[in-house]
């Protein structure tokens, strides 16, 4: 129904757990694509085959910016405003575009080596 109010328990399930769960997993995102640069820097060092793993380092920092915004409202006890929506939401699609491009970038790099071995 329309304007209906949550009690205590359902805003702490449907608001505030939602919340914290959703920072863990963008932080958990965050960390599997700082160790992929990480393995890509090795594969660099190891191979001589440029990678770009700085840019791998770097491109999830829209993922920290969502994640700091959904933190400062999750803290306030709020929702994301909608120019916070708007911000949170652009930074993680950008972040999002520019992984899978780097992504897709190293692992055309490791298909080419394995054929050549």
């Amino acid at each position: 129904l329309m304007g209906t109010v949550l009690t205590n328990g359902q805003h702490w399930v449907f608001v505030t757990l939602t919340s914290w769960i959703a920072i863990l997993g963008g932080l958990a995102l965050w960390v599997g694509f700082i160790y992929l640069g990480l393995i890509a820097r090795r594969f660099e060092k190891a191979y001589g085959k440029i990678t770009h793993w700085q840019f791998q380092l770097m491109a999830p920092i829209g993922v920290v910016g969502y994640l700091m915004m959904q933190s400062i409202a999750s803290l306030r006890h709020q929702n994301m405003g909608p120019v916070e929506q708007w911000i949170g939401y652009t930074l993680l699609s950008w972040s999002a575009g520019l992984c899978l491009w780097g992504v897709m970038r190293f692992q055309k790099l490791i298909r080419q080596l394995s054929r050549e071995e």
